[in-house]
């Protein structure tokens, strides 16, 4: 293959009728060829999937933009551009522009009620975004650190169009799109045909388009090819008529604010401006330099990763699970720089691990004691004479791993355990790894990971994941009244009818471990697992986040609050608002029709019901969901070509959702 001056490579992967959460079973490649030779691309490779994260390339891009036109300082304070920007903490006036695109603002997290719509633009998020943050605080001293944070990116787009003094989605079509020739990148305000968008898929029902309305964290849609060739503009081959030279140097600059991790380290995580990573393994191990950024959202996974000196992209998109896009990225750009002779050969191995045993050091042993994996579970530390031993707390299989502490003051496994992005693991189905880990700071656990999966390129990732629990003295009174909503079921009630929360299930549950008195993990359940999270007990009602582990473990943590009336209690999970479930109604006291006062009206299928046939007819204003015994959603009005009704499942759940007033009539 000769040298190009601009080439791109996209890969997609075509999912029609796949279950949600499965694996893709086809796809298309596309081979680099070159933009002033270009033919016409079958009309498979112009289909958009939504991008999610990656939207964040172009938000960071955006904000350069203004810094070239002198609009935008990126170290000036972030009330300058947007003076009524406050939080519930003092510390929200050291904030800047620059620290929102690096993830060292110190934000909660993920402010995103009523964003997640299916069919649906409502620009909700955004219009309240700086009302929802206003009774928030800080985790850390921005910046201090840097923790993946969509609501800085949120944030940023609202940044743009303060400063602009134009929509987030015509500053990005207006000084990107249209000067690159661009038709198939939007955003969800913009105005196109959503059956361009690949189909996403609840069971064999088509669903309505997914509308990730948080532009700038999340919320653009693309086709790979033209994902590619807005790739370009970061290319040492670009002629800086979009983005300035200048501009693209100071994206691709690490800014990743991460103590403890040596900067020369192997990992996928290097925030610079907008970027996951700026130094990407395993091109690194080459001389190479590259940028990758990826995303997800509910319904669709996406990878950007450009080699700016090669001239060179790819970008890999799914519907469904996540689908290892990042890997099959590297996997494409690895064999092109074969082929082109820029590296000899594509094979990597796992590093081998110095397993000579030495001596724990007393100061060592020091950091024995409970962590916080980020995940929802703890981890138990304790030491013998030369041998670390980490075991889980409140996951399904609690089996302890085993690290020995070597020669070189790093601990490793001898047994094929290793760490993954906070997760304990071992090998299995074909997957590989090493780590080695060492203690940092009085406070965290910090990992080098390598990884390998079959048929895949390999990873590598080196990052603080754990972080030491200090005891939180509590009542017995207080413990007692945490603990008795332990195996209880909560509801979400405030979504819009629209939102794809109730796809994912609308199911959060509250733990308590004896093992780990004064903490509370809460989990939002959904079909494809759980996300958990935990806070620190502060009261009967009340539990705070407390997680602050640098890049990627201490993301989107949660203010817990149950509150009480009328014998009814409700968990607040951030600004999300969920029943307690035994306090609902069985269908069998439906009669011929569904009003809905405010929010969600939530049913339990009993036996008198449960298979019978209703057909329902929705309003406007208005949307059902039904859920089987496990709580997956099996069927709702969101469908692309909705049903007139529902075979209520046995031991299942329906919800109505609506406006105030909004009513389901039901012919049964």
């Amino acid at each position: 293959m000769k040298k190009r001056a601009v080439l791109f490579t996209c890969l997609l992967l075509g999912l029609s009728g796949i279950r949600f959460g499965s694996l893709p079973v086809a796809a298309q490649t596309m081979a680099p060829v070159q933009l002033a030779e270009a033919e016409a691309v079958p009309e498979q490779a112009q289909t958009m999937y939504g991008i999610g994260s990656v939207s964040k390339v172009f938000t960071a891009a955006a904000a350069m933009k203004l810094v070239e036109e002198g609009m935008l300082d990126l170290d000036e304070p972030l009330t300058t551009y947007i003076p009524d920007f406050t939080m519930a903490d003092p510390r929200y006036r050291e904030i800047t522009p620059r620290m929102l695109l690096n993830h060292s603002a110190g934000l909660m997290g993920m402010t995103d009620n009523n964003a997640w719509l299916m069919g649906d633009n409502d620009t909700y998020n955004h219009d309240h975004f700086l009302e929802l943050l206003q009774t928030q605080t800080l985790k850390h001293d921005p910046g201090a650190i840097s923790i993946y944070c969509n609501d800085g990116l949120t944030l940023a787009e609202i940044l743009i169009e303060r400063v602009s003094g134009v929509s987030f989605t015509e500053f990005i079509d207006q000084n990107f799109l249209q000067k690159l020739g661009l038709e198939q990148i939007k955003t969800t305000q913009s105005a196109f045909d959503r059956d361009t968008l690949a189909a996403v898929y609840i069971g064999s029902n088509e669903m309505k388009a997914e509308n990730l309305n948080v532009i700038g964290s999340g919320g653009m849609y693309a086709s790979m090819e033209d994902l590619c060739k807005y790739a370009t503009i970061f290319m040492d081959g670009a002629d800086g008529s979009v983005l300035s030279k200048a501009s693209v140097e100071e994206m691709a600059q690490n800014q990743h604010q991460r103590p403890m991790v040596d900067e020369n380290a192997d990992t996928t995580f290097s925030y610079g401006l907008g970027w996951d990573s700026v130094d990407v393994y395993p091109f690194n191990q080459y001389g190479i330099k590259a940028l990758a950024k990826g995303g997800g959202t509910g319904m669709y996974h996406t990878n950007l990763t450009v080699l700016p000196e090669q001239n060179l992209a790819v970008a890999v998109a799914s519907s469904g699970q996540d689908t290892y896009e990042q890997q099959i990225a590297q996997e494409i750009i690895m064999e092109v720089l074969k082929e082109e002779g820029l590296i000899d050969n594509t094979e990597l191995t796992l590093p081998e691990l110095n397993t000579e045993s030495a001596t724990i050091p007393e100061s060592t042993k020091a950091y024995a004691g409970l962590y916080d994996f980020g995940q929802g579970y703890f981890v138990r530390a304790e030491f013998t004479e030369s041998t670390l031993l980490l075991t889980p707390i409140g996951v399904r299989n609690e089996r302890t791993q085993e690290y020995i502490y070597n020669t070189a003051g790093e601990f490793v496994s001898t047994n094929g355990d290793y760490i993954g992005i906070g997760t304990l693991s071992s090998t299995q189905d074909g997957t590989r790894g090493v780590t080695t880990l060492q203690f940092a700071d009085d406070q965290y656990i910090v990992i080098q990971t390598y990884e390998t999966a079959p048929g895949l390129s390999q990873t590598a990732c080196a990052m603080p994941v754990a972080v030491k629990v200090e005891p939180n003295a509590v009542s017995g009174e207080v413990m007692k009244e945490w603990e008795s909503r332990n195996d209880k079921e909560y509801l979400l009630t405030n979504e819009k009818y629209s939102s794809f929360q109730y796809v994912r299930s609308g199911i959060a549950k509250i733990n308590t471990d004896e093992r780990t008195p004064g903490y509370v993990g809460v989990g939002i359940y959904q079909s494809s697992g759980a996300n958990v999270k935990s806070a620190r007990i502060m009261d009967a009602n009340t539990a705070a986040p407390y997680q602050s582990t640098p890049t990627m473990t201490g993301r989107d943590t949660n203010l817990l609050r149950v509150e009480k009336e009328g014998g009814v209690e409700t968990l607040y999970i951030n600004h999300y608002a969920y029943i307690d479930a035994s306090t609902i109604e069985k269908t069998s006291q439906i009669g011929d029709e569904v009003k809905i006062a405010s929010g969600a009206v939530w049913y339990d299928v009993d036996e008198s019901t449960a298979g019978q046939s209703w057909q329902i007819k929705v309003p406007e204003n208005g949307s059902w969901f039904a859920y089987d015994d496990k709580m997956n959603c099996i069927a709702t009005s969101l469908e692309k070509d909705p049903r007139d009704g529902i075979t209520l499942p046995i031991n299942g759940r329906i919800v109505f959702v609506g406006e105030a007033g909004a009513a389901f009539s039901i012919a049964k």
